[in-house]
């Protein structure tokens, strides 16, 4: 865990465009059950990354990579996903709720079970309502 915080101190100093950061790399990390809500993660490298049961309320993940990502169970309301690529992750049983998905990368993700309105997996999809 010390590692991940240093990688995410690094991260904060590359969004602030300090040269002494450096993007976020977490791909393939075991993070299960970890928690860091109201944690940004924008921009992030975590494909792969296994999440399942993480605490990422309100968390800012807008344009992170979270392809074949492990979200099972992950609680993600109020999080920030606008343009995250999601396709092929695992979001099982998630909370979905209050999230913002604009112009996410939904492709073949897994949203069985999760909670999200209605509304907002439409606006992400880009459906029209009749």
């Amino acid at each position: 865990l010390r590692q991940v915080l240093r990688v995410l101190n690094m991260h904060h100093e590359w969004l602030r465009h300090s040269d002494s950061g450096r993007r976020a790399d977490l791909t393939g990390l075991n993070l299960r059950s970890v928690h860091l809500p109201r944690t940004n993660l924008s921009q992030a490298d975590m494909a792969e990354v296994d999440l399942s049961g993480a605490d990422l309320r309100e968390s800012d993940l807008s344009g992170a990579n979270l392809v074949r990502a492990r979200l099972q169970g992950a609680n993600l309301a109020g999080a920030d996903l606008r343009h995250a690529d999601l396709s092929d992750a695992d979001l099982r049983d998630a909370i979905l709720t209050d999230v913002r998905l604009d112009g996410a990368d939904l492709w073949r993700a897994n949203l069985q079970g999760c909670t999200i309105a209605p509304a907002t997996l439409h606006a992400a999809l880009g459906c029209r309502l009749a």
